[in-house]
């Protein structure tokens, strides 16, 4: 029964009793009260009913709250079990997924590509051009980095498993460089000069590529050849600033098909959280098949190498490297490195060692190479030997503030000389050397930059460098200007500064 009809049966009965009985009429107080009490007592139970009514619906909240998040949790579960753990980072060890790479062209449960890019525009300033001291001004090849475009595919491989090699995948990459004040291929003619690979990757098996890619050595000496790359050797390809005078030391770590190796096969394997070892071996470029090398021209065919010499064009590369060992209060990275290659049937060999030291927002980078290099036809004109070395530095400031300093010097003896210039390690066919034109000589340059890193994507920067060369060495700088006489002549010593933007997706 409600409680309005409570209070009116008896509010009913009360009235009834009092106008029928006149002898209790002197009750009716006492009746009265006790009324008042009985409806504060209805009250009561009312608002006790509704709190209860209250507290179940909450409840009944609550629980589908919860069922609604265990549902979502499993769902996220499910989801993220649908994903082979082989996709959960690309090729560079970066984490896969729309927050970390938001450009991906195409993802399905196996396999995942993914497109990138980076543009840079440079305007600098030179001088010494000519022999009268001309000076150059305007765009040039990006200082610090050439511009590409590339894309990078990922393809979880399902048989792993059975052969031993859990989370086995198919790796590739395509990439080209082009010129941002023309648009021009870097190589004219070649689209993927970059990079143009495919091969395997896994925790036990390590990175094994096959196709044109970095050389091996450049990819170890990068973490000490600049004050510019990474602290750490790794899977990733890299290396080096662009376009520059200090950047030339990058030459002892190339290969008869300058610093990419062409028909190339290269294996990294991590052991344990600190060595990383590699093992790189390149056919010889002027072979059976292929249209064209992407290299500098010393070869015009791709593919196998040449019939009845197998070894012509070939380059042989080991690198060890040891990351991350706490020294004090910062780490150090250091690696040690043997490059070999066959150039028109002249051996090239270096032997690399370097690294670099991490203390808070400092960081130390410095680097020996020994190299030796045949001459003139059957080594007619006799062998270099070069002895190089670089030193060069890092600061942070602020956190998106960086300081750069370094030297590097290119020494040479019995070094070669062809069409005005001293010859660049490994890179150039030194058959047309004759011993009278070998000489002794070196190259110092002393460089620096300032950048400020806007966001992860973007830097600004102003940089400069100071070369000179003595002794019998003669080469051209690094912009390849024309002066009506030669084509980038360095006339005693050069000082370039430039400023520039450089854009990453």
């Amino acid at each position: 029964m409600s409680k309005k009809r409570i209070y009116f049966f008896l509010l009913g009965t009360t009235a009834l009793f009092l106008t029928g009985t006149p002898a209790f009429a002197a009750a009716t107080d006492d009746m009265k009260a006790e009324i008042t009490a009985l409806r504060a007592r209805l009250d009561q139970l009312e608002a006790q009913q509704a709190a209860t009514a209250a507290s179940a619906a909450a409840s009944a909240a609550q629980a589908k709250q919860a069922a609604q998040a265990a549902q979502a949790a499993q769902t996220a579960q499910v989801a993220k079990a649908t994903v082979p753990p082989a996709l959960t980072k690309d090729q560079n060890g970066n984490i896969l997924g729309i927050q970390s790479n938001p450009v991906t062209l195409y993802d399905d449960a196996n396999t995942s590509v993914h497109l990138y890019g980076l543009i840079e525009a440079t305007l600098g300033v030179a001088n010494n051009q000519t022999a009268r001291g001309g000076v150059t001004v305007g765009y040039q090849t990006a200082w610090f980095s050439g511009n590409r475009l590339g894309f990078d595919a990922d393809h979880a491989l399902g048989f792993g498993d059975q052969i031993g090699l859990p989370g086995l995948k198919i790796i590739s990459k395509l990439e080209t460089e082009f010129e941002s004040a023309t648009g021009n291929l870097d190589t004219p003619g070649v689209l993927f000069n970059r990079d143009a690979w495919v091969g395997f990757e896994s925790d036990d098996l390590g990175k094994l590529t096959f196709g044109r890619q970095n050389t091996l050595t450049r990819d170890f000496t990068a973490t000490w050849g600049d004050s510019y790359g990474s602290a750490e050797a790794s899977y990733k390809e890299g290396g080096y600033s662009n376009v520059n005078n200090f950047k030339q030391i990058i030459f002892y770590s190339a290969s008869s098909t300058s610093t990419r190796n062409n028909s190339a096969v290269e294996w990294k394997k991590r052991f344990g959280d600190h060595w990383l070892v590699g093992v790189g071996y390149a056919f010889g470029s002027g072979g059976v098949g292929g249209s064209g090398n992407g290299g500098p021209g010393q070869f015009n065919a791709g593919g196998g190498g040449t019939p009845s010499q197998f070894s012509l064009g070939s380059n042989q590369a080991v690198s060890i490297a040891y990351n991350n060992l706490q020294i004090g209060p910062g780490k150090l990275n250091v690696n040690v490195n043997y490059n070999r290659a066959n150039n028109h049937d002249l051996i090239n060999e270096a032997e690399l060692i370097g690294g670099n030291y991490s203390v808070g927002p400092f960081r130390v980078n410095a680097g020996y190479i020994h190299y030796t290099g045949e001459q003139g036809i059957n080594n007619s004109a006799g062998t270099r030997t070069d002895n190089s070395w670089t030193v060069s530095g890092s600061y942070f400031p602020l956190a998106k503030l960086e300081t750069d300093i370094g030297y590097v010097r290119m020494q040479g003896d019995h070094a070669g000389n062809c069409g005005g210039n001293t010859l660049l390690p490994f890179l150039q066919n030194a058959s047309c050397v004759t011993r009278a034109t070998v000489a002794n000589g070196g190259k110092g340059t002393v460089f620096g930059s300032v950048i400020f890193h806007a966001d992860k994507q973007t830097d600004f920067y102003v940089a400069s460098d100071y070369m000179k060369v003595d002794g019998g060495w003669s080469v051209g700088d690094a912009q390849g200007n024309v002066d009506g006489i030669g084509h980038g002549r360095a006339y005693s010593d050069e000082v370039e500064v430039a400023t520039g933007v450089r854009f990453k997706f």
